[in-house]
């Protein structure tokens, strides 16, 4: 039996060793600039313990070419659960989906953002979660601002 994430590999005379797969997402680079993507896919919620906050992920398509890119938002170190501001960028982006802000005691589901069309800007990561800088390889695009809902 092999363990998640690894895989068993044989070695000289029968001895067999576990050999880690990578399952994560994967963050492909582009240059940096502004773009139209899709929204087609949500990962979180999900509490960070590097970054000691609570984070969901925006996987969006590009428009006018192959590939995809990730956008990022905080939502909030509570440990507890994820918590939204006014001055946060979901409670801004999820303002500019809906049309305006949330009525009190309003859900605000991450969902809203699946299938929507977006102007972003795009930049390239270049440090890690710990500030220090990443090797070239190492190296990923990310939308670092949704500037306007274009679509439906």
């Amino acid at each position: 039996m092999s363990a998640k994430g690894f895989v068993r590999i044989d070695r000289r005379r029968g001895s067999k060793s576990l050999v880690p797969v990578w399952e994560g997402p994967e963050y492909p680079r582009c240059s940096a600039g502004i773009y139209d993507v899709r929204c087609n896919k949500l990962q979180g919620p999900q509490w960070l313990r590097n970054h000691r906050r609570w984070s969901l992920r925006l996987e969006c398509n590009f428009l006018t070419e192959a590939g995809n890119v990730s956008g990022f938002l905080n939502l909030g170190d509570d440990p507890n659960r994820p918590r939204v501001g006014r001055q946060s960028n979901f409670y801004r982006l999820w303002c500019m989906v809906n049309g305006g802000p949330p009525k009190q005691r309003q859900t605000m589901s991450a969902d809203v953002f699946l299938g929507k069309f977006f102007r972003v800007r795009i930049e390239t990561a270049t440090k890690n979660s710990k500030g220090l800088p990443m090797s070239e390889a190492e190296q990923y695009s990310k939308i670092v601002e949704f500037l306007e809902c274009i679509g439906p």
